[in-house]
């Protein structure tokens, strides 16, 4: 799943956000969208997980916004 988040800290350490994410979901895809300031993260966790895996790391999310699937579904994936 994609997700859009909003962290309530100003500047975030995307190694240890990355490596938080990681632990729990190795193929995890984290980055930092630099027109808007927020994370965009492709995940196989719900939105409440992503959040408590953030809060945990030590970067609570103020907003977590899952965006709409683009998978064609051509892989079966």
């Amino acid at each position: 799943m994609e997700f859009r988040i909003r962290l309530a800290s100003e500047t975030p350490d995307m190694t240890a956000i990355d490596e938080a994410l990681r632990q729990v979901d190795p193929a995890a895809l984290v980055d930092l969208d630099p027109a808007g300031g927020a994370l965009r993260a492709t995940v196989w966790l719900g939105g409440d997980e992503l959040a408590a895996v953030l809060a945990q790391a030590g970067y609570p999310p103020s907003e977590v916004q899952q965006l709409a699937s683009v998978c064609c579904g051509d892989c079966s994936g």
